[in-house]
């Protein structure tokens, strides 16, 4: 399977980064989708399986993955010499999720579901802190 080459995410998950940015806290949405992601890792590893999270749609703001990762490595494969030119984000990926050779189709899925799980805590409790998103 090939991997995507730009990171659209669904429209709720596109309102809820755009409603983090207007706290201040976050640059603009692709810091708070970046947030997110990390987010996800952190309270909803369990629960969420990027290779099977089936975003709602496809509504949101378009963004190209260099956009997300663009600090790149440059890792040799010996073996087929050839080099990877992936990026931190999908070096990372790939290093939780093993199996996976699309790292940026886990990325969007565990962005979108991680805005999505802030977007319940804010129903639930208003908008927190960041620091409270954290612990």
């Amino acid at each position: 399977m090939n991997d995507i080459v730009n990171i659209r995410l669904s429209k709720d998950a596109n309102d809820i980064a755009e409603r983090l940015v207007a706290t201040g806290k976050f640059e603009n949405v692709v810091t708070a989708a970046k947030f997110a992601l990390a987010y996800a890792l952190k309270n909803h590893f369990d629960e969420c399986d990027p290779s099977t999270y089936s975003i709602p749609d496809s509504s949101g703001s378009n963004y190209n993955v260099g956009s997300f990762d663009n600090d790149h490595l440059h890792i040799q494969d010996i073996s087929q010499n050839a080099y990877n030119h992936d990026g931190k984000l999908a070096a990372l990926l790939r290093a939780i999720y093993p199996n996976s050779d699309t790292p940026y189709i886990y990325a969007r899925a565990l962005m979108v579901y991680g805005l999505m799980k802030i977007g319940e805590r804010i129903e639930r409790e208003g908008m927190p802190s960041i620091s409270a998103l954290c612990e």
